[in-house]
């Protein structure tokens, strides 16, 4: 029996073919373009940590800080800060404990030169006699603890005279030789100290013709 709606029958066919036609397009839009390769030797992003960083080198690092506390006090045992060797003239003594200690006052030694124009400069005989001229500009004292266990050179005898060639002496017996009899025999002459922070660490009497 021939068809008698021909225009039915293309108007279906056109709307199948419609329909086909949007279909594949949309697999195609959501199969999305294919994946990148990733290499195999690359491990996947989820394996490294979010906080790995590159390590600063050690030598970036703030060195040790080795300076001694505020607070710590040198004893006469152990000494902290700069030496220096100066010439002083020994005031007092006193001891606390086992602890000597000393009360000095720092002067000037000058020789050559230096002796002939303080001299000059102070009215007295210049240059001076023997060579050698003491100034004491600066009156201000300083007290320091002495080091345990050491010897004393001194350049006089216990009588009092003087001894040029000069002796040694434990600490505690020259302590005592300052307080006996010929006291001022010990202390008319002045001393080289040395002073490590604040102990005194060597005491040698200065031999005055």
């Amino acid at each position: 029996m021939p068809d008698t709606h021909p225009k039915g029958r293309m108007t279906v066919i056109a709307v199948l073919c419609g329909v086909a036609v949007v279909a594949g397009v949309s697999a195609l839009l959501l199969s999305g373009p294919d994946p990148i390769p990733v290499p195999a030797d690359v491990p996947p992003e989820s394996t490294v940590s979010p906080s790995a960083s590159v390590r600063e080198d050690d030598s970036a690092q703030p060195a040790e800080d080795t300076t001694p506390d505020a607070g710590e006090v040198p004893t006469a045992t152990t000494t902290a800060g700069p030496t220096e060797r100066v010439p002083a003239l020994v005031v007092s003594t006193e001891t606390e404990g086992d602890v000597v200690y000393l009360e000095v006052d720092y002067i000037q030694f000058l020789t050559g030169d230096e002796a002939a124009a303080a001299a000059a400069e102070r009215g007295d005989e210049s240059p001076p006699p023997n060579d050698y001229y003491i100034v004491n500009d600066n009156t201000r004292l300083r007290r320091f603890a002495v080091q345990d266990g050491i010897s004393v050179n001194v350049v006089v005898r216990d009588d009092g005279t003087s001894d040029p060639g000069g002796r040694t002496m434990p600490l505690l017996d020259w302590v005592t030789r300052l307080e006996g009899p010929n006291a001022g025999a010990f202390i008319s002459s002045f001393y080289w100290l040395t002073v490590s922070g604040e102990t005194i660490t060597t005491i040698e009497q200065q031999y005055l013709p």
